[in-house]
């Protein structure tokens, strides 16, 4: 339940995210509207989803459920490997509450690994092109999605700041009344408050805020996000090319599939990025990539 509820709210708050890549962007003038800077920095993270499947990196996961006290009941940790194999993000279990995986467990994350390989070689061109289809439906949903987005907001300026010394747009994000969601799932976007600290140079997301402020449903009672539950996404630039996630933080109470509510806390952060210098990823060597040091 914790893992699968997790999964629902940062689907929630990073629905903007891993969509297609458009054309390079022109120099832009200096924007003073707060929509405005929004509307770029979305399309600065589409433009980053290209780069990003050249890079790999490690994503520690530590997840704690929580009593009614809020207190921890239990804690796991999984490290994970993270690439891309035909152009899809391939999670590989490398460590467990930090210990390395035994003998038995390296060998079922093997044969995990070479089962997708062999499927992936054996399809045939109409699964292929019936996999591609299924992608490029899901990324046009996406950008639909971003549009949404947009529109279901008032955006409002709340400063300027610097952070690691890039200068930043602060912009908070309040639902509109007038909103009407145009994609499935977006009349979630009402139910959510956000603030964003935004690049002045390149747009790109530095850190995001989220609240939910009503009870978000899905299906007939199938999953619930509670009002309360919070997300917090930070970002870093790396190689001097591309924002790519740091740190995500989930603090959360959900209900899954009518099971008993549950509190729970997610901690991502990831390191280790490596860039890949061809687009075949079967060739194990990346290479190290620093993040950009402060100006």
């Amino acid at each position: 339940m914790r893992n699968a509820c997790s999964r629902i709210v940062l689907l929630i708050f990073l629905g903007i995210s891993f969509v297609t890549a458009q054309e390079p962007q022109a120099k832009l003038p200096p924007a003073t509207d707060p929509k405005e800077i929004v509307r770029r920095a979305i399309e600065t993270d589409q433009r980053n989803w290209a780069l990003a499947r050249n890079y790999t990196c490690q994503e520690r996961v530590a997840e704690k459920r929580l009593n009614s006290q809020g207190a921890v009941k239990s804690q796991a940790i999984k490290t994970y490997d993270v690439t891309i194999y035909y152009d899809e993000p391939y999670h590989r279990l490398i460590q467990t509450n930090d210990k390395p995986l035994t003998e038995k467990e390296e060998r079922k994350e093997e044969e995990k690994l070479d089962k997708l390989i062999a499927r992936r070689k054996g399809e045939s061109e109409h699964e292929r092109q019936k996999r591609l289809e299924k992608q490029e439906k899901q990324r046009q949903e996406d950008r639909a999605f971003a549009r949404d987005v947009i529109n279901a907001y008032d955006f409002r300026m709340a400063g300027e700041e610097q952070v690691e010394g890039r200068d930043v747009y602060v912009i908070e994000a309040v639902p509109r009344k007038d909103f009407h969601p145009t994609q499935p799932h977006a009349d979630i976007l009402s139910k959510i408050r956000g603030k964003a600290w935004i690049d002045k140079q390149d747009y790109g997301w530095v850190k995001i805020q989220a609240e939910v402020i009503d009870t978000i449903s899905f299906g007939f009672f199938l999953a619930r996000i509670h009002k309360g539950s919070h997300l917090e996404l930070e970002q870093g630039r790396v190689n001097n090319e591309i924002w790519l996630p740091r740190r995500i933080v989930v603090d959360a109470s959900a209900r899954l599939m009518l099971l008993m509510n549950g509190a729970f806390e997610q901690e991502s952060t990831f390191t280790n990025y490596k860039k890949f210098a061809t687009t075949y990823r079967f060739i194990p060597e990346p290479q190290a990539v620093q993040p950009d040091p402060p100006k």
